[in-house]
């Protein structure tokens, strides 16, 4: 009978973990054409470069095409992921590379050159403020919302992550940093043609300024429940988020009634996951988010899947 009861259990959660499956692998699909349809219709028009190992494949294709040798940058991308997967697989995690792997295959679809381009009815030498500003925001909705849901756009992000997770270097300032490397490379030295850098530079800040909104500026954040059913919520967030939190006893000024704060500690990339496990417990629950700039004493890392 208590075999009975366990397996019956069992078919809601498997159920729950494989819409869970579908809706990120939906998600990274969306979110790796976002950011490779950035680079077609608007970047390589404008010969400017993009972020990352797209953008190292971009420069690897221009460097090819001088010597009459024309290698699509869906390629470069793909054989530049390979070391990088392995790596991942052994010093990240798994399950985030394999998410990668999907992405990085997506990317290197649209990037062999079969997506049509598109007419905007501009002139690329004379609008690329236009492009920049335009190429910014695809890209930036593309990897904030792969951010904001738990996954990748592969590349530098595995080694982002694995210098976070070792090092505890910022994901973001080892991001920015490489990628104002490409630009300055790429226009600078390579095109010499330092405007380019500099719209560049634009379309970098502004990838920055929406992947943050869309995501989260902060690494670490505190989240606040108030809720009825503390112990409850408290033994889920303990059991499956696997961090520690406390509760305080609070009373509501306008109800009067007798309520608890359950706080806690977490990483920008369990935000979600803890959200979904307060409201399974209590869908009634008042979540508050707050950034938190520093931790002081022990916080274990982990990947962001």
């Amino acid at each position: 009978m208590d075999t009975a009861v366990k397996e019956e259990k069992k078919i809601p959660f498997l159920k729950k973990k494989g819409v869970d499956i579908v809706f990120r692998i939906s998600i990274v699909i969306l979110s790796a054409s976002i950011y490779s349809l950035s680079i077609v219709w608007f970047l390589e028009p404008a010969g400017l470069v993009g972020i990352g190992l797209s953008g190292v494949g971009q420069i690897l294709n221009r460097l090819f095409l001088l010597a009459d040798i024309e290698i699509p940058i869906g390629v470069f991308t793909l054989i530049l992921n390979v070391p990088l997967c392995i790596y991942g697989f052994m010093k990240v995690s798994p399950k985030f590379v394999l998410y990668t792997i999907l992405s990085v295959a997506v990317q290197s679809l649209f990037l062999m050159g079969w997506v049509p381009d598109i007419d905007l009815g501009i002139d690329p030498e004379q609008d690329k403020l236009f492009l920049a500003i335009i190429a910014g925001l695809f890209c930036g909705v593309g990897v904030g919302i792969a951010l904001r849901y738990g996954t990748s756009t592969g590349g530098i992000d595995i080694l982002a992550q694995a210098f976070n997770l070792r090092k505890n270097v910022s994901i973001g300032i080892f991001s920015t940093i490489f990628n104002i490397a490409l630009a300055v490379i790429a226009g600078g030295f390579m095109q010499g043609n330092w405007a380019n850098t500099l719209y560049t530079f634009i379309f970098i800040i502004i990838l920055n300024v929406l992947v943050d909104k869309i995501h989260t500026a902060y690494n670490f954040l505190r989240i606040e429940i108030i809720t009825d059913k503390a112990e409850e919520v408290s033994d889920a967030l303990i059991k499956q988020i696997n961090r520690g939190c406390s509760i305080v006893d609070i009373k509501g000024a306008y109800t009067h009634q007798n309520k608890f704060d359950v706080f806690m500690v977490v990483s920008s990339y369990e935000l979600e996951h803890a959200k979904k496990v307060v409201y399974e417990v209590d869908s009634h629950a008042f979540i508050m988010v707050l950034p938190v700039k520093r931790i002081i004493g022990m916080f274990f890392r982990r990947t962001i899947i």
